[in-house]
């Protein structure tokens, strides 16, 4: 494992709270509860809510969706053929009755002290690094983000929801399309807070249809001058690095071949933050 070289402009904009960290289920995946069980990736997650569908009901095909990792037709078809009262017990014995704390990855994150953090995880995870900390969460359909943005609040944008409200999770494709349409201000904001902004993307894929149209909406109107960033791992092929960049001015830092390898480099990214606060108190 080698550390990422981080660039000297996203530490300063990290330490100036000018970049909004965006946080997905690779973060989740460092938690662990008090039996060491930790959060599934999306794929087992998928395999194992399978169990919900009755034989017969295009259950091949829901494996061949899973297979090309179009997560949202998946989740999209196994509720569709899912009795409601066990897919709300399902989602609710994966995200909430595990009680899972935070990783130091979650810690680290949290001690960076940015502004805003946006996150499509429905745990709460990150909250709990942060109780005590003077955090607003706020989700999707709440009415009150301009608001807070305008405050001196740290925020946790939840933009897909959380588990408390499984009825306004986004969490399939019919649900995503849904909150486009009747959420659309919060949309336009956070459009806005991508072209004022720059954005690290950790533990995330770039196949979120939120963050692409987002990006791709940024792009038309900043064009290629500012970058944001993903850290990735090293696995990730050269074409997807190039297409995130010609399509989305992404730069990609990778942080090694095995997911234990983002701790330490999330560690040292923090540790520069603060340094470079510290030096101009």
């Amino acid at each position: 494992m080698s550390l990422i070289n981080w660039p000297e402009h996203l530490i300063t904009e990290l330490a100036e709270r000018r970049c909004i960290i965006f946080i997905g289920s690779g973060v989740s995946a460092a938690a662990e509860n008090a039996e060491g069980r930790k959060p599934k990736t999306w794929g087992i997650f998928l395999e194992e809510s399978l169990s919900l569908v009755p034989e017969g009901n295009d259950k091949e095909f829901i494996k061949k969706l899973i297979k090309e990792k179009n997560y949202l037709l998946a989740l999209q078809c196994i509720y569709d053929h899912s009795d409601n009262n066990e897919y709300i017990s399902f989602l609710r014995k994966e995200f909430s009755a595990p009680n899972y704390q935070p990783s130091s990855i979650h810690t680290d994150i949290a001690d960076i002290d940015a502004k805003i953090v946006i996150t499509t995880n429905f745990d709460k995870i990150y909250e709990k690094a942060c109780y005590g900390d003077g955090h607003s969460i706020i989700n999707y359909n709440d009415n009150n983000l301009i608001e807070n943005l305008r405050s001196n609040q740290r925020l946790i944008i939840k933009a897909h929801g959380n588990i408390n409200d499984i009825g306004n999770m986004i969490f399939t494709k019919r649900q995503y399309f849904e909150a486009k349409r009747q959420y659309s201000e919060f949309y336009n904001i956070l459009s806005a807070l991508f072209i004022t902004n720059t954005i690290l993307f950790i533990g995330c894929g770039l196949n979120d249809p939120d963050i692409n149209l987002l990006l791709e909406n940024v792009y038309k109107t900043t064009g290629s001058t500012l970058s944001h960033y993903v850290v990735s791992l090293d696995d990730v092929d050269a074409n997807i690095i190039k297409d995130w960049k010609e399509s989305y001015n992404i730069n990609t830092l990778k942080y090694g071949p095995d997911y234990p390898d983002l701790a330490p480099n999330i560690e040292a990214l923090k540790d520069a933050v603060l340094s470079y606060r510290a030096a101009r108190v």
